[in-house]
């Protein structure tokens, strides 16, 4: 178990206004999304895009008002787009503890499920969470889940994807002063900033965030519209695929413009609800951003 009990990314939460406009676009990006689900406790529904590494996207729309899904709900008044990271942990109240005593302020681990549809029958998929907020350097929302029924998800039939997606290869968090926002994420999982060039990677355990300011991202996404929103704020990720040329066939037959160079697809928030997407076979920083 990594530091403060965390041990990577394992998922990214897009909250979106229209639920089924948004797993449209993703079906049509050649992912493979999830029947629907919906958390009753905590009145939100959602998609999920689950991989073979382990980690998944998640398309989250909410229902009814929910002291929970509050900074969600805050969020849509102004834009739709990657909200939440959350973190992998095996013990989310162990870990609630060892944040609190750090001087982080984690809040009380809240249990929940949603059912999931199987072939032989439903079954409940459970969760604890552990949110840790009031951390403006991180530029959204960071929570720990731990999975008590990752069977029920992570199954065979759903972690197959079109555009061949395998697993998150990076976080992308915009901000105006990278070092800063880097740095508060290094300490929380107890790892070293790595600079390179313009940006700051920060391992994770997992999948490493990457931090650079608009000007940098820039090159990776020109010209895009979430590159003016209000920084820092979890801006992107970078996904890795096992075959290139069968990822940018789904790319094309979804009709998005896609911009193509140095081995990586991207496609800008106006197709992804919000979220910076880039493909990728391996991550490779100097290729999105030189």
């Amino acid at each position: 178990m990594g530091a403060h009990g965390i041990n990577g990314i394992d998922h990214l939460v897009i909250v979106v206004r229209d639920l089924e406009k948004a797993q449209d676009a993703y079906r049509r990006m050649g992912f493979t999304i999830s029947p629907k689900g919906r958390h009753g406790e905590l009145k939100s529904a959602n998609h999920t895009m689950m991989f073979g590494a382990g980690d998944y996207l998640e398309l989250l729309a909410i229902e009814q008002p929910h002291p929970f899904t509050a900074f969600f709900s805050d969020v849509l008044k102004t834009r739709e787009g990657i909200a939440a990271a959350a973190l992998k942990t095996d013990d989310a109240r162990a870990a609630q503890r060892l944040l609190v005593e750090a001087g982080y302020p984690a809040g009380e681990p809240v249990e929940f499920g949603r059912p999931v549809e199987l072939p032989g029958g439903a079954q409940h998929a459970r969760f604890t969470t552990t949110p840790i907020d009031g951390v403006p350097e991180w530029g959204g929302r960071v929570f720990l889940c731990q999975h008590h029924t990752p069977e029920v998800v992570w199954r065979p039939e759903l972690i197959q994807h079109d555009n061949t997606v395998t697993g998150l290869a990076a976080m992308v968090v915009a901000a105006d002063d990278p070092d800063a926002t880097a740095s508060s994420y290094a300490r929380l999982f107890g790892t070293a900033v790595e600079v390179r060039g313009p940006a700051r990677v920060v391992p994770t355990g997992s999948a490493p965030i990457v931090v650079a300011d608009p000007a940098a991202l820039h090159w990776g996404w020109t010209g895009d519209p979430a590159l003016t929103v209000p920084r820092p704020f979890l801006a992107g990720m970078v996904l890795t695929v096992a075959d290139l040329e069968r990822a940018q066939q789904a790319l094309q037959k979804s009709k998005f413009p896609t911009v193509v160079g140095n081995g990586v697809l991207r496609v800008s928030s106006a197709s992804a609800c919000g979220a910076m997407l880039a493909f990728a076979k391996e991550f490779d920083l100097g290729a999105l951003i030189p």
